[in-house]
């Protein structure tokens, strides 16, 4: 029983002690509206290149600077490449949810 107490404690002194893990940093407003702004303007781009007839969208998309935007365009373009029956606003989410977890930590 102390041995079992000692590794749980020794575990969760490792979980805190890497960054990331134990508390993760909440993503502020300002975070969170140029992560809507990005994923809303790429699920819309995406979307026209679809109804354009578009075969390859990596091909036929022009992506943001291969910055922070542009790992989340890339993504969302994978992810509407695999599948065809994602609406708009579901690729919205995704790329969303995928922005904010990728966020630049500082």
């Amino acid at each position: 029983m102390k041995q079992t107490k000692a590794i749980i404690a020794a575990a969760a002194l490792l979980a805190a002690s890497v960054p990331g893990t134990a508390l993760a940093q909440a993503a502020s407003d300002e975070v969170k509206r140029a992560c809507r702004q990005t994923s809303e303007s790429v699920a819309r781009t995406i979307e026209a290149a679809k109804r354009r007839g578009a075969k390859d969208l990596e091909a036929s998309i022009r992506k943001p600077s291969e910055g922070w935007s542009g790992q989340v365009a890339t993504y969302m373009i994978q992810a509407a490449n695999r599948s065809d029956s994602l609406s708009e606003s579901e690729l919205a989410s995704l790329g969303f949810a995928y922005c904010v977890e990728r966020r630049p930590r500082g």
